[in-house]
């Protein structure tokens, strides 16, 4: 178990990995007080087992080695839900490593339900209880204890095992392609991104009130801005439900944004209360809500067609034994039920195991029964 803090040391792995066919990839981060994550550690795997850790944290290391064999094309990237670490890695390199495969995807496809996490994968493949008790330390703090390291460095050492069971499963039972959009979702670049205009997006919040959603909207954008470049969380700046409660009751001035009950206002300045002013303001000029029209889908499905779509679901993933959200999502079934065709779980293997007994359902010519408590689709 080695952690590397020198530039040369740095270059010297990384030309090593080079030979791969395959790299473990995993990285530890804090971004409890930051808006953009800080990353704290890189982990790095061979193929057999092996792992280092490297500390990004070091002044003047050098990590260009790193960020080169994470675009090197050649070298499939393994990781385990990677959403997150691509989150840090686009905000340093402005893309996404490639290629890549990501194992929780594959467990889906494999029986092992719908967000598998390492260690259990690691306990049912290999056999190996991992120890997680420091999983919730601050990355952020030096020196490293040892058992820091080496909590950091296991989740790359097992991960190339993992790796090669779940792809031997899958080439098995010829499943390789039912993971392929799982896997190009990463692609989207628009996940690692929030655009301060979209920020309202985030919020679960809606009025009648066109002028209430205006607002709410502006209000969003000011608190995106403000976390975005003194980058700290946005609840550091303004909580969702105080935004929401501004944009019900929006302030005239200082005056009575003070006076506003029940809201904890410690961490706005004058400042920042001055800009959301400025935002509740141009909120109630604002006559323009067709951003608010296109993204308000109509809701006419019946709930009864919804629960029986997922009797549907939820009996062809127990046939296949593979997690029910690869086949379809929340949103997929409600647009199923509203009759709508252009649906990813409509298409493809989604069509063959589920999407065609879907469509006959909507359609009139499909009866479910239940015998010896299975569910028979019919």
């Amino acid at each position: 178990m080695t952690l590397i803090t020198q530039s040369d040391k740095v270059l010297k792995l990384c030309n090593l990995l080079k030979s791969e066919k395959f790299i473990c990839v995993d990285t530890e981060f804090i971004r409890e007080k930051y808006y953009y994550p800080k990353l704290c550690l890189i982990q790095l795997g061979d193929s057999k087992g092996n792992g280092w850790a490297i500390d990004p944290l070091v002044e003047n290391i050098d990590l260009l080695p790193v960020y080169e064999l994470f675009l090197n094309e050649k070298i499939l990237k393994v990781f385990h839900s990677p959403r997150q670490d691509f989150e840090i890695i686009f905000n340093i390199l402005n893309k996404i490593p490639k290629p890549i495969f990501d194992t929780q995807s594959a467990a889906m496809a494999c029986g092992y339900g719908d967000s598998a996490s390492y260690e259990s994968l690691v306990n049912n493949i290999k056999k190996i209880n991992l120890d997680k008790s420091a999983r919730f330390t601050d990355w952020q703090l030096r020196p490293l204890s040892k058992k820091q390291i080496d909590y950091a460095i296991s989740d790359v050492t097992h991960l190339s095992k993992v790796y090669s069971y779940l792809l031997e499963e899958m080439i098995k039972n010829n499943r390789l392609n039912w993971i392929k959009e799982e896997i190009n979702k990463f692609f989207d670049l628009t996940i690692y991104i929030t655009e301060p205009a979209n920020a309202w997006k985030r919020i679960k919040f809606y009025s009648s009130n066109k002028t209430t959603m205006s607002i709410f909207k502006e209000i969003s954008q000011t608190r995106e801005d403000l976390a975005k470049n003194l980058n700290v969380p946005r609840n550091k700046i303004m909580r969702d439900d105080i935004i929401i409660k501004l944009a019900k009751n929006p302030p005239k001035n200082l005056t009575e944004f003070d006076g506003l009950r029940g809201m904890n206002l410690r961490n706005m300045n004058n400042s920042h209360k001055i800009l959301i002013l400025k935002s509740i303001d141009i909120g109630k000029k604002s006559n323009n809500t067709d951003w608010l029209n296109n993204n308000i889908k109509s809701n006419n499905a019946s709930k009864a067609v919804i629960d029986i779509l997922k009797i549907i679901l939820l009996s062809c993933a127990e046939k296949y034994n593979i997690s029910p959200l690869l086949i379809a999502n929340k949103e997929d079934i409600k647009q199923i039920a509203q009759g709508e065709k252009d649906v990813k779980a409509l298409k493809g293997w989604r069509y063959e195991i589920f999407g065609s007994s879907a469509l006959k359902l909507i359609e009139g010519s499909l009866t479910i029964t239940v015998k010896e408590g299975a569910v028979i689709i019919e």
